[in-house]
């Protein structure tokens, strides 16, 4: 007998990415709606995100089995519940002062890891708190100074971390037309400031209440804790060109999982591999850095002709859905991350958004009864097509 489904705890009109899209444009100040939202240039990137990943066409296969489906994989060396988790997005505390350690608590209530920005409003030590002693993979704009690198990996590993995603897209300052014009493309002028606050007093409240925002984890190497301090660490030390010679000296430091995040090219995917790091993250940073760039369904499938099995491949950018997630594993992707659906949640729902992972998890489950696979290794034994 078909089971009723057990729906998340979400208000009755929040049901897919855009009704949390709208619900964070409302709530939230603008300045922090176009961090969120944008990409750059005209957003073609952008949107070629989840247009080709549209595109992805899978066929389901009658079957008679009753069995309800395993969501369940493993990666570096863990089971984890779901295929997917939350991406590592900076200054989240814009959102709402307390999404990232209630996102990091559900998170580990669903049996699932917890990917940290080293410019999230919350310390990893907090998220540490939150996750009941369990430490998250931490993300990282790698610092040029070399006492500060060994200084973090030293702190990452008496905290206790395995995994930790050096991020290598971002060689350069970008110049992010929508947060130039909303005043967020660096710390927001007081008139700014003023003006949203007028607008959104449910958002001014929030973070009245606090905590007070702030870039923890940088603040012990930059001048000051101050948020305009930190931020000048994060763009003079830690905005820089970053390849495989940079990796290679990583690795012979750190003896945990090491993922590089933000490789596009199959060259560089090879490169990686060869110089023994545990995983990748393909990703075109959710088409915030070159309009051109290829989307990630795109670029999924030579990725993984190249080197799948050699070592883990991660899809971010563009996973709207569950259906998104499904379509990213088909494409290749041994798990996924979901960055922008999950902040919009935060945005319109504070912490209460943490139940959008609940929701992705039943939409994979929802989209695997419908394929007609009980588990996510059987995934590739359904015919795909990708429409012209």
């Amino acid at each position: 007998m078909v089971q009723p489904l057990e729906k998340p705890d979400l208000p009755a009109r929040y049901a897919s990415l855009a009704d949390f899209r709208e619900g964070a444009r409302r709530r939230i100040p603008n300045f922090a709606f176009e961090y969120l939202d944008g990409g750059i240039g005209r957003d073609v990137g952008l949107q070629r995100n989840y247009s080709e990943l549209d595109k992805v066409m899978i066929t389901p296969r009658n079957v008679d089995s009753t069995q309800a489906p395993q969501t369940g994989v493993e990666i570096f060396d863990e089971s984890y519940s779901t295929p997917f988790c939350v991406a590592p997005v900076g200054f989240i505390g814009l959102f709402h002062p307390r999404c990232g350690p209630a996102f990091a608590k559900r998170s580990k209530e669903l049996g699932m890891p917890f990917c940290l920005s080293f410019a999230s409003s919350s310390s990893t030590e907090s998220i540490i708190e939150a996750m009941d002693g369990t430490p998250p993979w931490q993300q990282f704009y790698w610092p040029d100074d070399e006492d500060v690198q060994d200084d973090i990996i030293a702190r990452m590993k008496a905290l206790g971390v395995k995994v930790i995603m050096p991020t290598v897209d971002i060689p350069g300052f970008q110049w992010r037309e929508r947060t130039v014009r909303a005043g967020s493309s660096g710390m927001p002028p007081w008139h700014v400031l003023a003006r949203d606050i007028i607008q959104r007093p449910r958002w001014a409240l929030d973070m009245l209440r606090g905590p007070r925002p702030a870039l923890p984890n940088m603040a012990p190497y930059a001048k000051s804790a101050s948020v305009p301090d930190c931020e000048a660490f994060l763009v003079e030390r830690c905005t820089r060109p970053m390849g495989v010679g940079e990796i290679a000296k990583l690795r012979d430091k750190w003896d945990g999982k090491l993922v590089i995040k933000g490789v596009m090219a199959v060259e560089d995917a090879e490169a990686y591999t060869n110089i023994g790091v545990d995983g990748i993250v393909v990703s075109n940073h959710g088409g915030r850095q070159l309009d051109a760039a290829p989307s990630v369904a795109e670029l999924l499938p030579p990725i993984a002709a190249a080197v799948k099995g050699k070592t883990a491949i991660i899809a971010d950018s563009g996973v709207a859905s569950g259906l998104d997630a499904i379509r990213m594993l088909r494409l290749g992707a041994d798990y996924v991350m979901i960055g922008r659906l999950a902040f919009y949640a935060a945005a319109a729902l504070g912490p209460q958004g943490a139940q959008v992972l609940d929701l992705m998890k039943l939409q994979v489950k929802t989209v695997m009864t419908q394929l007609g696979i009980r588990s996510l290794d059987e995934l590739k034994d359904l015919k795909m097509d990708i429409s012209n």
